[in-house]
């Protein structure tokens, strides 16, 4: 019986240690969070979370386990999506053997504005917009498309593409959403406290 119960509380011990990642709080001097920063059972760090000086969230990142940021979010003091000083409410990227391979765009409702796709090598390769957002014409390629659906290729004096421009509605390299389902019960909870 012993020998159960002993093995029982072991089971839990290592299951709560790989099931709950740790947390570390700064402090402003009123008291309120500052910074809370997540850490895997490695003790990697896999989010951090800032406040304002009342305690309200401000802005939230998340990173992957070779430590690059995968997601950034602004919030407003509702909690909800707000655009930050960049022009953008939330921002993802994506990786492939530790180079970004592409980063996209969030605006205030949560929807995808942008995504930008680059090869290997690191170079520009595809660019879209979504839902009547203007392209950035310093970013840009002449001519810049003007009709959803149209797309613009560019190529090299050899003849080889080196990328495109489109406006579109669909076939998103990232969510149309930003999901504020991938921030964990855990933040809310902290927020609370």
């Amino acid at each position: 019986m012993k020998i159960a119960v002993i093995m029982a509380i072991a089971i839990v011990t290592v299951l709560t240690t790989l099931s709950f990642a740790e947390s570390k709080s700064e402090y402003w001097d009123n008291g309120k969070i500052r910074i809370t920063d997540k850490y895997n059972s490695e003790g990697e760090v896999t989010g951090k979370t800032y406040y304002d000086h009342d305690g309200d969230k401000e802005r939230q990142e998340k990173y992957n386990d070779r430590g690059k940021k995968v997601s950034l979010a602004y919030f407003n003091k509702q909690g909800k999506l707000k655009t930050g000083i960049d022009g953008w409410a939330g921002m993802q990227w994506k990786y492939s053997d530790g180079k970004m391979i592409g980063e996209g765009y969030y605006g205030s409702d949560g929807k995808l504005q942008e995504y930008k796709k680059y090869n290997e090598e690191g170079d520009l390769i595809d660019k879209k917009y979504f839902g009547g957002v203007d392209p950035v014409p310093s970013e840009e390629y002449e001519p810049i498309p003007d009709l959803a659906g149209e797309n613009i290729e560019y190529y090299d004096k050899e003849g080889n593409k080196e990328g495109s421009t489109g406006l579109t509605y669909d076939d998103p390299f990232f969510p149309y959403m930003f999901s504020l389902d991938e921030w964990s019960l855990e933040d809310q909870i902290l927020e609370r406290e």
